[in-house]
């Protein structure tokens, strides 16, 4: 019975964002249950806590416990605990953005559910996929997917979750009433359940509307209110996004000082969870600032790193930013055909998706937008086995990784990597990444 109450209470702290609470009440929930405790009960405290674990920042516990509940739940045909095991891991990782793990659990999730007849749970896991098919750039993918899950029905997260999908891709093609239309109402039914994950990613898209808009101080105060809610539990899966937002928000309308002060206050709380598929909004927003004061040199440096991140992440909407952010910076660095080429893969990138280059990523002094395009398949003497090592690096594979993969030596692996750092003329992996990235 104890087991049962800390339990409970470990996902009441949860859904709370009170991950502190939520880790002390599930890992004494686990410490008195006995083997052969309420095996139903084993399966959602473990599936309650590797959530609390994953945004906490401790990944590999948490994945960990979540794929062994899903398992357990279906080794002990529990339909109701596999979906909920299902739904958690998998909208964990597309909040995360792990979005390789995402891709891989949500349709697994979708397929059970639907094999199961739980209705609700599909919708749910679908609304998800929609999400990280917007991330990735799958924007067709994402759409069909949102208005599946509302047209299917079901609860109030999944439509909640279906029309911050809505609002993005609207958002996206340059639609801002449409995107405010979804993203408000997402907001107004995220307020009455009083839970962060449900009102923050609207806001964050409301922020970054009112920013395409030209409407700074909107989209300051829109950045604000998503600080102040998540620095009440300490949460940095959520803010993340609202980092690069607020930089640039703060640059335009207010200069480097503001902006300085924003990133120490948020970026504190994205440093102190440390969770993996965050942390190159620290290096992007350092990388705007620097970029704005003039120095370019380490604007140049920390936007390649950046764009190298989101590159190796899959996260389409700020790392083809900071394709045209790198060509802002290579222009003010009087490096034209560097800039060229990376404003024409920017381009490329959002004609893909049929989107507009957003208006706060040039201005006139840069002479970005007006620079002739080249083609981006400008190569540096790369031989086909290096460029297919560069491409790896890309997605962040260490040498042994590569060497794995390619069945060669990590030494001949390690030799490829120096040759190309060679070729391109650079010396960090991250500006290896950002060149594949600009190929597009």
């Amino acid at each position: 019975m104890r087991a049962n109450i800390h339990a409970a209470l470990a996902a009441a702290y949860m859904l709370d964002r009170r991950l502190g609470e939520a880790i002390e009440d599930g890992e004494f929930a686990r410490s008195i249950a006995v083997e052969d405790c309420d095996r139903a009960m084993r399966c959602n405290l473990d599936a309650t806590l590797g959530a609390v674990f994953l945004f906490a920042g401790r990944l590999d516990e948490g994945r960990e416990l979540l794929e062994g509940s899903v398992a357990r739940a279906q080794e002990w045909r529990f339909e109701g605990q596999s979906a909920r095991g299902y739904r958690m891991l998998g909208s964990s990782m597309s909040v995360l953005v792990e979005y390789e793990s995402a891709l891989r659990w949500l349709p697994e999730g979708i397929s059970y559910a639907e094999r199961v007849e739980r209705i609700n749970d599909r919708n749910y896991l679908t609304a998800h996929l929609g999400h990280v098919r917007w991330a990735i750039g799958d924007w067709v993918g994402a759409e069909s997917a949102a208005r599946q899950a509302l047209a299917d029905g079901g609860g109030i997260t999944t439509r909640i979750t279906a029309l911050h999908v809505l609002g993005y891709v609207a958002m996206g093609h340059g639609a801002p009433a449409s995107a405010v239309e979804h993203l408000g109402e997402a907001a107004s039914l995220g307020a009455g359940m009083r839970e962060l994950q449900r009102v923050s990613p609207a806001w964050w898209g409301l922020a970054e509307v009112a920013l395409l808009s030209g409407d700074l101080a909107t989209a300051v105060q829109r950045c604000e209110e998503g600080f102040e809610a998540s620095a009440r539990v300490r949460d940095a899966a959520y803010l993340f996004p609202y980092l690069v937002t607020g930089v640039r928000a703060h640059l335009a309308l207010s200069g480097a000082t503001a902006a300085r002060e924003w990133l120490a206050r948020a970026g504190e709380l994205i440093g102190e969870r440390r969770i993996p598929g965050t942390l190159g909004a620290l290096t992007h927003a350092r990388g705007l600032i620097h970029l704005h004061e003039g120095q370019t040199g380490k604007a140049r440096a920390e936007l390649a790193e950046a764009a190298g991140f989101w590159a190796g992440r899959r996260r389409f909407w700020e790392g083809t930013a900071a394709l045209m952010d790198q060509a802002r910076c290579a222009a003010r660095s009087r490096r034209p055909a560097e800039a060229a080429a990376f404003t024409a893969a920017g381009r490329a990138a959002y004609g893909r998706v049929g989107a507009p280059v957003p208006g706060y990523l040039s201005s006139p002094d840069d002479a970005v937008t007006s620079a002739p395009v080249v083609a981006t398949t400008v190569t540096p003497g790369l031989s086909p086995r290096e460029f297919e090592v560069a491409r790896l690096v890309a997605i962040g594979m260490t040498n042994r990784e590569i060497a794995a993969k390619l069945v060669i030596a990590p030494k001949t692996a390690a030799a490829h990597v120096e040759h190309i750092r060679t070729k391109l003329g650079v010396s960090r992996r991250a500006q290896i990444a950002a060149w594949v990235a600009t190929l597009g």
